[in-house]
């Protein structure tokens, strides 16, 4: 004759992890706000010693002179930063792709030569692919200048999902970096983030040449890989 009141008893125990959503362990943790979330992201950059970069751009006008991509290997420091690999551009109207190497502020680069030729940036108006790598000036300081970040839900990138972050960078710290633009402006940035809050990607639009917008594409990958990087 217990067996009613036993069967209730049991019937009450499983529905009350259900219905006590603080007790059941399943909870996902709170969201983190986006502000909060790009300074750690800025801190994982800046102690993992290396990182690889993949950098591509969308809807750039063929006649004008610029970076167009980038892709290697960079040594992240605040004294001397490094990096390794090639540099797609246009420079008077020819575009091509070439190998470089920079060391701090120095940078080599096979010029239709077989050999890597120290070359001065500035005269061909392309920034130093180093400067990428240092904490203070490079990619990971654009993270807290961010203007007005928020969380812009989750977007996939192979085979991860990543949560992106939506804002704004001005003009002035976009043309310091890349070499593009006139430093006035506003430009759109969307980051994506992984769970650890490694950053992974990054996207700008804007005002990159006069009277046309166009879209560049981080992509950061290999975090804390050995990577040597010698003057050639």
């Amino acid at each position: 004759m217990r067996r009613r009141p036993l069967l209730a008893v049991a019937a009450l125990a499983l529905a009350l992890p259900l219905g006590l959503g603080g007790c059941s362990g399943n909870d996902a943790p709170p969201q983190r706000p986006p502000a909060e979330r790009l300074t750690a992201a800025k801190a994982h950059f800046d102690s993992a010693t290396s990182v690889a970069l993949d950098l591509s751009s969308r809807g750039v006008p063929s006649v004008e002179n610029g970076v167009t991509a980038a892709k290697g290997d960079g040594v992240i420091s605040t004294t001397e930063p490094k990096f390794r690999g090639t540099i797609t551009g246009t420079v008077s109207g020819v575009a091509g792709t070439i190998d470089a190497i920079a060391v701090g502020d120095t940078a080599y680069l096979k010029l239709f030569t077989p050999t890597y030729q120290k070359t001065d940036l500035d005269t061909l108006n392309a920034p130093n692919p180093a400067t990428f790598f240092d904490p203070a000036v490079g990619i990971s300081s654009l993270l807290p200048q961010t203007g007005d970040p928020k969380d812009g839900g989750k977007t996939r990138a192979g085979r991860e999902v990543l949560s992106k972050i939506d804002g704004t960078l001005p003009g002035k710290r976009v043309d310091e970096l890349f070499h593009l633009g006139d430093g006035t402006g506003t430009y759109t940035v969307s980051y994506g983030l992984t769970d650890t809050d490694q950053l992974r990607s990054a996207t700008l639009k804007g005002p990159f040449f006069p009277d046309a917008d166009a879209t560049y594409l981080l992509t950061l990958t290999n975090y804390g890989a050995p990577v040597a990087i010698t003057r050639p």
